[in-house]
């Protein structure tokens, strides 16, 4: 089974690269030590940017920051866009982003794992041995050979 989740990943003109797995409702950006994640970049503000949960998806909104915040290369001001898988965001004049959707694979439960239904076979009488389970796929191969034979 696969889930979907956002990250994003911010390359810094240093050359370092952050990751970053969204799934709070709201993310803050910028300098100050109070945000969610926290870019201490001289071209970044200290409440840079906000992105926001809408849904299955995030819409990012620029806080009135000094250096600004573009998104595909257009400007954001304080009017809510929606990002999509693959779009760079721009956090002042050199922060750069990506919004990235990655498929997280999880084990699918177990007909006979704690949590899910359980096969088994009930005995009415407790005088009777109790019968094997029987295969229905199994009984028609075998029904089907002996009238080969």
């Amino acid at each position: 089974m696969a889930n979907t989740k956002h990250c994003l990943v911010i390359a810094l003109p240093e050359g370092s690269v952050k990751h970053f797995l969204l799934s709070a409702d709201k993310i803050t950006i910028g300098r100050s030590e109070e945000n969610s994640i926290v870019l201490d970049w001289e071209t970044v503000s200290s409440r840079h940017c906000t992105l926001r949960k809408r849904g299955r998806r995030y819409e990012v909104v620029d806080n009135g920051s000094t250096n600004g915040t573009r998104l595909r290369g257009d400007v954001v001001k304080d009017e809510a866009r929606t990002l999509r898988s693959g779009d760079s965001l721009v956090i002042g004049t050199n922060v750069k982003a990506r919004l990235v959707e990655v498929e997280e694979i999880i084990d699918e439960p177990t007909l006979d794992s704690a949590d899910g239904p359980k096969t088994q076979s009930i005995n009415t009488n407790p005088k009777l041995p109790a019968m094997p389970s029987i295969n229905p796929v199994a009984a028609a191969v075998a029904k089907a050979s002996k009238g080969r034979e």
